[in-house]
């Protein structure tokens, strides 16, 4: 065996990292670097084959950026913090707003305690330093203009800091950009039931993106394995997962929409809430008095009576 085999044969696979489906070969893993507090800490998260398989592709050869698209809850920011943090590759987020400003992703000067000032850099310029991803989530939530500063960068070209200077980043080896939304870019309306509030993107911007992925919530058995796994018990894993898809068609419908919906991360919380309360004596209902603390005190005064119909109907008991 050569050196450039032995060296191949002790890398973690791709099956020993994300899912047993994978075949069997090596996934490239940073070793130890500088950057090592901007990376993601990784969880108990179940990868879905189909989408993660084709973003390890665009990770390895896809190219400097990519749009993951799909409804509130369904996992898109995860899917990237999941992959970086067992790639060892450090991620610099920004959770986008309307009054987001370009130096909020660039970078601008910060008073000293001496009573000066200096130049912070911004999540942009320190995933390009890095060779880092950088990740911009809800971007159909952005004023169009504020994007065009991202365009340089979008085409591969480094970035000016005229703010410090002129000073000129250029990107390290490995450096993403990956934009999250609920819509494809073409605004409030354009999915199923609607996404209030968000903006149409500008064409140029849209088409500097190299990939496009969608991603849904996960299949109705793959959520009900998730929470079995969790409770032990099939039936109850699929009336919850039952209740969930009921709230998010709700969530999604045109004429009785509510704000409120349901993710995977909600579910599988609500499950290990539920075994918590299974041990309290004093609690008659585990079931319901998880869902209240995971789900129902932070939901909508709309949704919150529709959230109880549904239970009431689904579990046969008040909520």
């Amino acid at each position: 065996m050569t050196a450039k085999d032995q060296d191949m044969a002790s890398k973690p696979t791709v099956q020993e990292l994300f899912h047993p489906s994978f075949p069997d070969i090596p996934w490239p893993v940073r070793e130890k670097h500088e950057f090592q507090e901007y990376v993601p800490a990784a969880s108990e998260y179940h990868f879905r084959p189909e989408i993660t398989a084709d973003f390890l592709g665009w990770m390895q050869f896809g190219g400097l950026s990519c749009l993951i698209s799909g409804p509130t809850g369904s996992g898109k920011s995860s899917l990237v913090n999941e992959v970086a943090a067992r790639s060892n590759i450090p991620v610099y987020p920004v959770v986008a707003h309307n009054r987001l400003e370009p130096i909020d992703m660039t970078g601008q000067y910060v008073p000293t305690e001496s009573g000066g000032f200096s130049f912070e850099y911004g999540p942009l310029p320190l995933a390009m330093k890095a060779g880092g991803i950088f990740l911009l989530d809800e971007i159909d939530t952005i004023d169009p203009a504020t994007l065009v500063a991202m365009n340089a960068v979008l085409d591969g070209r480094p970035l000016v800091l005229s703010a410090n200077d002129g000073e000129v980043i250029h990107p390290q080896e490995g450096f993403r950009i990956i934009a999250t939304a609920n819509t494809t870019g073409h605004g409030d309306g354009e999915a199923k039931g609607g996404y209030i509030g968000t903006l149409r993107m500008s064409k140029s911007f849209m088409n500097r993106l190299q990939w496009t992925f969608i991603v849904d919530y996960p299949e109705a058995a793959v959520e009900m394995a998730m929470v079995s796994e969790i409770l032990g018990n099939d039936d109850i894993a699929t009336q919850m997962v039952h209740f969930a898809n009921e709230i998010r068609e709700m969530h999604t419908s045109q004429e009785t929409r509510i704000p409120d919906t349901l993710s995977t991360r909600e579910i599988k919380e609500w499950a290990k809430a539920t075994l918590f309360f299974q041990k309290v004596p004093r609690i008659s209902n585990p079931l319901s008095q998880a869902l209240k603390y995971v789900v129902v005190n932070k939901a909508s005064e709309e949704g919150r009576p529709v959230i109880g119909e549904i239970y009431q109907r689904i579990f046969n008991t008040e909520l």
